[in-house]
């Protein structure tokens, strides 16, 4: 059967994902398109495949199974290889799309006339804000008790504050966000304090305050009126140094991003492009295997003289890093490698020469570091991969494949 459009799903031990994706699927609105689902399978362990085919098998609903892992960029270019539709979507399995989501991008896609059109993500639960009042400095336990379920706060959501492995040191200045886990609920919330010499309170939006040890209580009510969005990424950027960082990363969702607009490289988590225009950019470059794949892949539909959209109707609530730790070895090893093969594909080679100059120096920095063996490795064999793969990219350049 012919379909409008494919949406592409790549899978790795994400059993725990199925539900809440598939789930927001059944509130999908399509009055004008049709759609089919392809899902990939990455050789997964946890009976991913199974489940799925127990529970939401349908006939728009295509399985592919891979016999190893191919990566994200890999996994991806599998599932185009059997989509029928004109336009192809790649989506995050960490994700729950908002019934009107495929719906706002298609539309998007075709009135902007654009190369690729991405989604307006935001982070998979709404969040309460806890503020901190001291004269001084407050020190608290990084482990906070939510509903009598252990929490370990995430520095991406502390601001104006000193994270370390097990406290955070907090100013008068300093505000945290910790996830609604478990929905429209009332909370629990215990918030100890880790050095008892020091001293301040903790409040939250509607003006209470708690000394730390005392259990902030909030009703179903008050949660949902004291809830916020954090904002993932809406459209991506490259810096000077050349790293791709998400637009809006972390902040309140208050609006300040309404509008349609084009930007500077997007986000393969949740993306729509033509299924021609991938094909004929030469789709993912498997051999960054994950991570700046879509930032590559990007740069190639530029070069196609195509527009880069960013669609704030199109919302997608996402885990972020669903399938790999954030800052693990795996991590490093990807993100250290993959930001200068896009350098090296990407931009002059007097560019990518003054980068590599940095990039060995950073890495002979890491050696005599007291960082973890297991990151040193990483980022050891960063550098090694790189060189085997300039070698392989300089013999495709030679016969015009780059």
């Amino acid at each position: 059967m012919h379909y409008n459009i494919s949406i592409i799903i790549v899978n790795y031990n994400g059993l725990r994902y199925i539900d809440q994706l598939f789930q927001s699927f059944e509130s999908l609105r399509a009055e004008h398109f049709n759609f089919e689902i392809i899902f990939v399978d990455n050789h997964s362990s946890d009976d991913s495949i199974t489940y799925l085919k127990e529970n939401y098998a349908h006939n728009s609903l295509k399985i592919v199974e891979s016999d190893k892992n191919l990566g994200f960029a890999g996994g991806n270019n599998l599932g185009v290889q059997h989509a029928s539709g004109d336009y192809i979507v790649f989506l995050n399995n960490d994700t729950k799309v908002d019934p009107e989501w495929l719906s706002n991008l298609y539309t998007c896609m075709v009135e902007e006339r654009a190369g690729i059109v991405t989604s307006k993500l935001l982070f998979f639960y709404d969040f309460i804000k806890i503020g901190v009042h001291t004269n001084d400095k407050l020190i608290i336990d990084n482990e906070v008790i939510i509903n009598n379920k252990t929490y370990k706060l995430d520095p991406k959501f502390c601001k104006n504050m000193l994270v370390y492995e097990d406290h955070s040191v907090c100013f008068g200045h300093s505000y945290f966000y910790l996830p609604l886990l478990d929905g429209n609920d009332s909370y629990d919330i215990l918030i100890k304090k880790k050095d008892p010499e020091t001293h301040g309170n903790l409040f939250t939006d509607n003006g209470l305050e708690y000394e730390p040890g005392n259990v902030i209580h909030l009703s179903a009510s008050e949660a949902v009126h004291s809830s916020i969005r954090l904002i993932q990424n809406v459209g991506s950027g490259i810096d000077q140094g050349f790293n791709g960082y998400d637009i809006g990363f972390c902040e309140e969702d208050k609006g300040q991003y309404e509008q349609i607009r084009e930007v500077e490289t997007t986000c393969g988590a949740a993306m729509m492009m033509k299924k021609d225009d991938f094909i004929s950019a030469g789709m993912f470059d498997e051999v960054f295997f994950m991570y700046y794949e879509d930032t590559d892949l990007a740069f190639r539909i530029k070069k196609m003289g195509k527009r880069l959209i960013y669609c704030p109707s199109a919302v997608v609530r996402h885990i972020h890093t669903g399938s790999s730790k954030e800052w693990s070895p795996f991590f490093i090893f990807h993100v250290y490698r993959n930001r200068m093969l896009f350098i090296l594909k990407n931009f002059p080679k007097s560019v990518f020469v003054k980068e590599y100059i940095r990039f060995i120096a950073s890495i002979l920095k890491s050696a005599v570091s007291n960082e973890q063996r297991e990151v040193k490795e990483a980022k050891w064999n960063s550098l090694r991969s790189l060189r085997q793969n300039m070698e392989r990219y300089k013999k495709m350049a030679s016969k015009g494949r780059v």
